[in-house]
């Protein structure tokens, strides 16, 4: 009575399904932080708002705009107007949240 074995290498299906999930984890991020950073933005007239955008990649998601007063906003000395750091910072647990949800699926 013989004994037969046969293993496979699943590796690289697997390695490609766990970029995948980090892949849409960075996209679930990068909209989260959008609309973090729109509802933290100081509004007169709406288009630095409606500028505010994500980008997210394989490993990493940012948010931004392209305006140029968006970094005078960002940065205006004693403002308080800024609406990128807090967007991030202030919900890091969310994000984690997201990357951790995104991987067990």
């Amino acid at each position: 009575m013989g004994v037969s074995f046969h293993a496979t290498d699943n590796s690289k299906d697997a390695i490609s399904a766990m970029k995948a999930q980090i892949r849409q984890a960075m996209e679930a991020c990068g909209k989260e932080m959008e609309a973090n950073a729109k509802n933290r933005v100081h509004v007169r007239t709406g288009a630095l708002r409606d500028s505010i955008e994500y980008e997210a990649g394989d490993d990493y998601a940012a948010v931004g705009s392209d305006l140029d007063c968006a970094l005078a906003e960002e940065m205006r000395n004693g403002g308080g107007h800024d609406f990128v750091k807090p967007a991030v910072s202030e919900h890091v647990s969310d994000y984690e949240s997201i990357i951790k949800s995104a991987l067990e699926g």
